[in-house]
C-alpha cells in the first residue's frame, strides 16, 4: 500500500494500531535499532585485528570515527526530513544506505576505503535511532509509548553489550568482513516487513532543512578531527597543512554561528545556548562519551596487543564496563525523578571514572583480571552517572516546548565526544609508538593513552561542581520516570 499525501499543514496524524499489528511492526524496527546501535560498539574488539589485516593500524581508530562523526549529523537531518516527507520512506532510505555502507565496508581492501564506507553507513545509521522512535509515536497511543519505548532502551542495551563480544567471536571464528556482513540480512528483513505493512501518510510539512548549517558543522568537526590526529605527527605545527585546518575550522564554527543565525529553522537553534546549565550539560555529555570511548577502543587493544589476549576475551572484558553504564544509569533515573535533585550525581560520577581511569593507566601485561574488571565498572558508573544527569539537566534547562530540539542537540555533542576521544587517543597511542620496539614500549604506550583521559575526568568534576541546579519540572520529572515520551524536534 503505498503512502497517501499530505497538503501542507493538514493534521496527519496516522490512527493508533491494534496491540498485534504493532508487535508485528516492532520486530523490524527493534531489528533495525539493534543493528545500528550495535555498530557504534561491535568494531572495539576489532580494530587491531582490522589494522594489521589491512595493514594501517595506525588509521584503525578512524572506523569509528567515521561513523560516530557522520551519524552525528544525520540523526538531527533525518528526523526532520522524516517530519517534512514521511518517516516510511526516509526511514527507508536510511535503512537502504546503512546496508550499502554495510556491504562496502566488508568488501572494503585497504584501510581508506574502509573508512570513507564507514562514514556512508553512519549516513544511514544517524537516521535511525531517531526514526524508530518517531515511527513508534505515530503507531502507539501517547499513554501506551512508554511501555513500548522501554523495549527500545533494553533492546539498546542489549546491542551495547552484545557488539564486543560479536566483534570479538567473528574476528577469532571469521572474519571482522562479518562485523558488517550482520546487517546485511537483518536489514533486508526489516526493509520488507515496513514496506508491506506500515503505511503512515507522506506529510508535506512545508519546513526547511539546514543544509547550509550541517555541512558547515560537518566541516569544522572534520577539521578539528584532523588538526588533532595529524598535528605533530604527519605533519609538523607549523606545516601548511596544519595551518590550513586550524583556519578551516575557525572560518567553519564562524560560518556555521552566522549561518544558524540566519536560518529559519536551524540545525542547533542559537537561543539553547543562553543558558549556562544547557551549556555545561553539553560539555559535560561530550566528556563522558570521550572516557567512554577509551576504555571502550583502547582497552581492548591493550588487552589484545600487550596482554595478548584474543578479541573474543577482550569483548568480555567490556561488559563489565557498559554494565556498569547501564546499572548506574538505571538507579540514578529513578532517584533523582523522585527527589527532583541531580548536582550530586555528576560530582560522584567524575570521581569514579577518574579513580577508574588512573587504575587503567596502570596496567601492565601482568595486571590480574579482577582489577581490570573493577577498574572499567568504576569507569563505565562515572559514566553512567555524567550522561544521565547530563541529558536530564539539559533537557530541564529548556523550556518544555523545546525539549525535542535540545534532546537532538545534546545527543550531537555526544557523538561528537565519542568521535573526537576515538580521534585524540588514536593520535596519541601513534605518536607514542612511533619508533617504539618491544613489549615494554607498547605498553608505555598505552600509559600515555590512558593516563590522558584523567584530566577529562577532572574537566567533568569541575563543571559538575559549578553547574547551578534548576529543580526538575513536574513535565521533566515524568520523562526521569519514563511516563512521558521527548516530544519530536
Amino acid at each position: 500500500m503505498a503512502e497517501t499525501t499530505d497538503t501542507v499543514g493538514t493534521d496527519s496524524s496516522p490512527q493508533a494500531l491494534p496491540h498485534r499489528a504493532v508487535l508485528i511492526l516492532l520486530v523490524p524496527l527493534m531489528l533495525v535499532l539493534f543493528i545500528s546501535n550495535l555498530d557504534q560498539t561491535i568494531v572495539a574488539t576489532a580494530l587491531g585485528t582490522i589494522g594489521s589485516d589491512l595493514g594501517n593500524p595506525h588509521n584503525a581508530p578512524w572506523i569509528a570515527t567515521a561513523y560516530l562523526l557522520t551519524s552525528a549529523v544525520t540523526t538531527l537531518l533525518f528526523g526532520k526530513l522524516g517530519d517534512m516527507y514521511g518517516r516510511k520512506r526516509i526511514f527507508q532510505i536510511s535503512v537502504a544506505i546503512f546496508l550499502i555502507g554495510s556491504i562496502l565496508c566488508g568488501m572494503a581492501r585497504n584501510m581508506m576505503w574502509l573508512i570513507v564506507f564507514r562514514a556512508l553507513q553512519g549516513i544511514g545509521g544517524g537516521g535511525l535511532n531517531s526514526l524508530v522512535m518517531a515511527i513508534i509515536g505515530d503507531v502507539v497511543p501517547p499513554r501506551q509509548r512508554s511501555k513500548y519505548q522501554a523495549y527500545t532502551g533494553i533492546v539498546a542495551m542489549l546491542a551495547l553489550i552484545a557488539g564486543p563480544l560479536l566483534g570479538g567471536i567473528f574476528t577469532d571464528a571469521l572474519s571482522w568482513r562479518w562485523i558488517f556482513y550482520l546487517n546485511i540480512p537483518i536489514g533486508v528483513i526489516a526493509l520488507i516487513t515496513i514496506a508491506t505493512s506500515l503505511h503512515l501518510p507522506a506529510r508535506r510539512s512545508g519546513g526547511r532543512i539546514d543544509v547550509l548549517g550541517a555541512v558547515l558543522v560537518t566541516v569544522f568537526t572534520t577539521a578539528v578531527l584532523l588538526l588533532t590526529s595529524w598535528g605533530g605527527q604527519k605533519f609538523g605545527w607549523g606545516s601548511p597543512a596544519i595551518i590550513g585546518l586550524a583556519v578551516l575550522s575557525v572560518a567553519a564554527v564562524a560560518g556555521y554561528l552566522f549561518a544558524e543565525h540566519r536560518a529559519a529553522e536551524p540545525i542547533t537553534p542559537l537561543h539553547l545556548f543562553r543558558s549556562s546549565i544547557f551549556n555545561i550539560s553539553s560539555a559535560q555529555f561530550a566528556i563522558s562519551t570521550l572516557v567512554l570511548f577509551v576504555g571502550m577502543l583502547y582497552v581492548p587493544l591493550f588487552l589484545q596487543q600487550v596482554q595478548h589476549r584474543s578479541a573474543f576475551t577482550a569483548g568480555l572484558f567490556l561488559i563489565p564496563q557498559l554494565l556498569g553504564l547501564v546499572v548506574a544509569t538505571a538507579i540514578a533515573g529513578p532517584v533523582i525523578a523522585k527527589t527532583g535533585r541531580y548536582k550530586m550525581y555528576p560530582i560522584i560520577g567524575s570521581v569514579l571514572s577518574g579513580v577508574g581511569m588512573t587504575i587503567i593507566a596502570t596496567f601492565t601485561a601482568t595486571t590480574p583480571a579482577w582489577l581490570i574488571i573493577a577498574a572499567l565498572v568504576l569507569v563505565g558508573a562515572g559514566v553512567g552517572l555524567g550522561i544521565q544527569v547530563a541529558l536530564l539537566a539539559g533537557q530541564n534547562a529548556i523550556d518544555y516546548r523545546c525539549l525535542g530540539v535540545a534532546t537532538g542537540a545534546l545527543n550531537f555533542f555526544k557523538s561528537i565526544g565519542g568521535a573526537f576521544g576515538a580521534a585524540l587517543f588514536g593520535a596519541i597511542l601513534t605518536a607514542t609508538l612511533a619508533g617504539a620496539t618491544g613489549l615494554a614500549h607498547l605498553e608505555h604506550a598505552f600509559h600515555i593513552v590512558f593516563a590522558a583521559g584523567v584530566p577529562f575526568t577532572i574537566i567533568g568534576l569541575v563543571l559538575a561542581i559549578i553547574m547551578r541546579e534548576k529543580p526538575l519540572s513536574e513535565e521533566m520529572i515524568e520523562v526521569a520516570e519514563g511516563k512521558v515520551e521527548v516530544p519530536e524536534y
